[in-house]
């Protein structure tokens, strides 16, 4: 009989300790729901970015006919962005900890219009986001102005924010919001930056934007010709080494200064003016008939969408995500693209055309 309860309580021991690790499990985890009105039994997905700039699917759900959805998702180790996806339209959350969010928008407005509640980042980005879509970003003196609120309302008295990160890394129609290489925004990645270092150090997105910013800044301290400038002189090979759309490393120094002038393309292949400047590209390439090599890197986000796209290309094409941010962007002080540089026969940078035009010219 003793035996008997001894076994009895051991079990129940056992269950217990069981039920209250389940419990802990299940409350490790952050909740986003929500409702979109007219996305009834359409699907929608739960992205998170990794640290090369590339969106990866984590998981999908359905809409039920009342236009409701949930995620449950495991907490992230440190405070992450991640983005729902609805029909190439997307809507972006902040996630600190193990917070419920509540997300609400309309399908034919789903990514411009909506609703966030649940922590304060999650209605600061609210907030972020429409005053991004409602400003003329085209316009530099609004833009400016724009910027510096932001700073001033979002960035400056919230040190180590995911969300200080998410806006420093923002694009636009393929154009960073804040550009690491333009000298008037690295202000803002140092203050950023020393922000991240002091309230978290640990966390892997302070040590990206502490390089960032440092590079930010060597370029604004730098005197005109005191330091390389592309535009204005010949200099030795900016190596490069990316995986091809097969996954194998590609050096530019295995191609560069073999006996045949190349051309460093920076590019985006899944915007949506790709394919017109592609057919513009090939005309060059196939007039100058296999005496030219092509170098094309990709600074595209998503990298599925990239590698199909690359997979029709004759020339060499390579993956460096991150847009604007990317570090062989930053080496190459890419500001606009596509941009275009020319390595003569022997491997040394002669020009940087600006246009297709001029590339063409440049070439023939």
């Amino acid at each position: 009989m003793i035996s008997q309860l001894k076994s009895g309580s051991k079990y129940l021991l056992l269950l217990f300790m069981a039920v209250v690790t389940l419990s802990s499990c299940s409350n490790n985890k952050f909740k986003i729901k929500g409702e979109i009105y007219g996305a009834e039994e359409e699907t929608i997905i739960l992205e998170k970015s990794d640290f090369q700039g590339r969106w990866i699917p984590v998981d999908s759900t359905h809409i039920n006919k009342n236009g409701g959805f949930s995620f449950s998702f495991p907490t992230p180790g440190s405070p992450e962005i991640y983005r729902i996806s609805l029909n190439n339209q997307y809507v972006y959350i902040p996630v600190d900890s193990t917070e419920t969010i509540t997300l609400t928008s309309s399908y034919d407005k789903f990514g411009h219009d909506f609703s966030l509640t649940g922590s304060r980042n999650a209605e600061m980005m609210e907030q972020f986001e429409k005053q991004l879509h409602s400003t003329n970003t085209s316009n530099s003196d609004s833009l400016m102005a724009f910027k510096r609120s932001v700073f001033s309302n979002y960035m400056k008295d919230f040190p180590g924010s995911i969300l200080n990160y998410y806006i420093l890394t923002k694009t636009t129609d393929g154009v960073p919001l804040y550009n690491p290489n333009d000298k008037t925004d690295a202000k803002y990645f140092a203050a950023v930056a020393t922000g991240y270092k002091s309230a978290r150090p640990d966390d892997p997105h302070a040590k990206l934007l502490e390089n960032t910013a440092l590079n930010s800044l060597k370029l604004k301290n730098s005197e005109e010709g005191k330091y390389m400038t592309l535009e204005a002189q010949e200099i030795s090979l900016i190596d490069m080494d990316l995986q091809d759309e097969n996954g194998k490393n590609v050096k530019l120094s295995d191609i560069a200064g073999k006996g045949k002038p190349v051309v460093v393309i920076f590019s985006l292949l899944t915007h949506q003016d790709s394919p017109e400047l592609n057919i513009s590209l090939a005309q060059i390439y196939n007039r100058l008939g296999g005496r030219t090599e092509f170098y094309n890197v990709s600074l595209d986000e998503d990298q599925y969408e990239w590698r199909n796209a690359a997979r029709n290309l004759p020339w060499v094409t390579v993956y460096s995500p991150g847009q604007f941010s990317s570090a062989d962007a930053v080496k190459y002080n890419v500001y606009q693209l596509p941009s275009f540089y020319i390595y003569n026969s022997e491997g040394e940078l002669t020009s940087r055309p600006m246009t297709l035009e001029e590339l063409n010219q440049s070439l023939k």
